[in-house]
């Protein structure tokens, strides 16, 4: 199928790589298809573009590799609903904020991105209680990581 982007222009995209959000995302509700798309594997940042709406995409990137420690316990009704049996077919994506430059984006962990990858079910998960923030620095320092 032909989808045609703001960021990445006109792409050719197969229905398996297809991901359904059945609530959408907050803001978004009335989008439920996305798709990963990554224009560059050098770098760790993909895009979380919808298909039903070339305008709106996301930034998102693997928050283990900015925050090795982050974790968090994935609800029972969340476990349900994605359809997760096995851990291992669980991707967590957290959604990147940029302004002007890299070096004061921000990385959402409150709202991480829990997607089943051999149901393609994926949805926002709002960690509540929890001491996450939407608005983490991206890049550290080294005494925000504890390395003094």
């Amino acid at each position: 199928m032909k989808l045609s982007t703001v960021r990445l222009g006109e792409l050719e995209i197969q229905e398996d790589q297809l991901i359904y959000f059945k609530q959408g995302l907050p803001g978004f509700e009335h989008l439920r298809q996305f798709v990963i798309l990554q224009p560059d594997e050098q770098i760790p940042f993909s895009y979380l573009q919808s298909v039903e709406d070339g305008n709106i995409s996301f930034i998102i990137a693997d928050p283990f590799m900015f925050y090795p420690e982050y974790s968090f316990e994935l609800p029972e009704s969340t476990r349900e609903e994605l359809e997760i049996e096995d851990e291992k077919v669980v991707q967590v994506a957290a959604i990147i904020s940029v302004r002007e430059q890299l070096e004061s984006a921000t990385i959402n962990l409150q709202a991480p991105l829990v997607i089943n990858t051999a149901q393609k079910l994926g949805k926002q998960v709002i960690l509540h209680d929890s001491a996450y923030k939407p608005k983490h620095a991206l890049i550290r320092n080294k005494d925000e990581m504890g390395e003094g």
